[in-house]
């Protein structure tokens, strides 16, 4: 059950329904639902496709893993709204940053 929980409050704080997160984790919004609800268990590939969905690696999504700050979740939140063009420059220049802290 905790693990469904993380899936809805990841879900829910990206703003997604279920429909939503089904299309991008290529799931359907019922079995995320019986997911979420606690009443099957994911298996390994379901697991990969609804971190994918939610843009997090996958031993996130069974709590406990908190190395990411509240900054670093805030830029993925962010980051996932833009344009694949945008996000290509904002790694760009994350990079370069990156480079010359070094």
């Amino acid at each position: 059950m905790e693990f469904g929980r993380e899936i809805r409050r990841r879900r829910e704080a990206l703003g997604l329904t279920l429909e939503q997160l089904a299309e991008k984790a290529e799931l359907t919004p019922n079995y995320i639902g019986t997911i979420e609800n606690g009443k099957r268990d994911p298996s390994l590939s379901t697991v990969l496709s609804l971190a994918k969905g939610l843009r997090v690696p996958p031993a996130e999504l069974f709590g406990g893993v908190q190395d990411l700050s509240s900054a670093a979740t805030e830029a993925g939140l962010l980051f996932d709204g833009v344009t694949p063009d945008i996000q290509d420059a904002v790694l760009k220049l994350l990079r370069a940053v990156s480079k010359k802290r070094r």
